[in-house]
């Protein structure tokens, strides 16, 4: 059995910058310099995780990286709710 966790945050009302500097923060981005010349990828948290997203604002991942992920949402104050589950 292994244990899940479902991740929901809500983004209503949010500037759309505090949207995309959270996205970015999660996810990832591709920078481009030099117009276009070069492209670096940036990592974000969940680069190196193995996770799904089930949809809008909402991430299923194993439990034992969620209190990595929690100082993100309460730098930009996101409100989130987690369920834990386990799965078989």
């Amino acid at each position: 059995m292994k244990k899940v966790s479902i991740i929901k945050y809500n983004l209503k009302g949010v500037p759309i910058v505090k949207k995309t500097l959270i996205h970015r923060a999660l996810y990832g981005y591709v920078d481009h310099s030099n117009k276009g010349n070069y492209n670096y990828k940036r990592k974000g948290k969940l680069h190196n995780i193995k996770y799904t997203k089930l949809g809008n604002c909402l991430i299923m991942l194993d439990s034992k990286y969620v209190d990595g992920l929690i100082p993100i949402f309460e730098k930009y104050k996101i409100k989130t709710d987690i369920m834990d589950m386990i799965m078989r």
